[in-house]
């Protein structure tokens, strides 16, 4: 495969790179441009300051065979085509894999399941050994989601030896939503709600009626539940609307 990148000035001429191998691409233009550096370029043949600063839109595009150019010192006019860039676009592909190549060892296969198709999985996010909360889980949370063909997991349901702190990330990184009861204001459900947040995971925030939304997430969407009659309607009525919006 090979890589193209077009970075975009705000109204000036754009500049392209063109036929390099993804870390050639990565190395060249991408950290510069993250690391807003100045370095020394080629331009008509000649070197020159270039300010990677500058540059507000990078587009990357990937094709399978090299471009072509019209003669020295052009560029390949594809690089031009919306529609050939639009169909060839590879530029959240290609940020994935650069999250995933610059992780840390323990975080990378998080990443990784990230960035692949997710489970039919509700990952809860809860305060555990609480009799109210233990009860609104078993008793509502869990059969509902069944209903709505979902496996539901809980991090006192890993089974599995290892970390569990790991544990919780990975399948809150390959599950397809992520329900987040804050009641009780446990720092860890909060951390984990956050992570998921990051991950553009679709959240389902509750929280019990007398307890308290911390400030800032005082502006999202909550269901507040006094009893398990109220917490299965409110939630019913989300996963049906969650349902029909993947249906549209």
């Amino acid at each position: 495969m090979w890589y193209h990148a077009i970075g975009e000035f705000g109204g000036e001429k754009p500049r392209y790179w063109w036929n390099r191998t993804r870390e050639d691409l990565v190395s060249d233009v991408v950290l510069p441009l993250l690391g807003k550096e100045v370095r020394i370029l080629r331009r008509r043949d000649k070197k020159a300051i270039f300010n990677f600063g500058a540059i507000s839109y990078l587009t990357v595009v990937k094709t399978e065979a090299k471009l072509e150019t019209q003669a020295a010192g052009t560029h390949p006019l594809e690089l031009e085509d919306h529609d050939f860039t639009d169909n060839n676009n590879a530029t959240l592909e290609f940020m994935d894999a650069l999250k995933v190549d610059r992780a840390s060892r323990d975080s990378r296969s998080i990443l990784q399941q990230s960035t692949t198709e997710p489970l039919k999985q509700i990952f809860v996010v809860m305060k555990f050994g609480d009799r109210t909360l233990d009860s609104a889980y078993a008793g509502v949370i869990k059969p509902l989601a069944k209903e709505f063909g979902y496996r539901v997991l809980r991090v006192d349901e890993i089974r599995d030896s290892g970390q569990i702190a790991s544990q919780v990330l990975e399948n809150i990184s390959k599950s397809e939503i992520v329900l987040a009861d804050l009641s009780g204001e446990r720092p860890n459900c909060y951390y984990e709600a956050g992570f998921a947040h990051a991950l553009g995971k679709e959240l389902i925030f509750c929280v019990r009626d007398t307890d308290t939304v911390h400030f800032d997430l005082a502006g999202y969407r909550f269901i507040k539940w006094g009893t398990e009659a109220e917490l299965r309607g409110l939630l019913r009525d989300r996963l049906e609307s969650y349902k029909s919006k993947g249906t549209e």
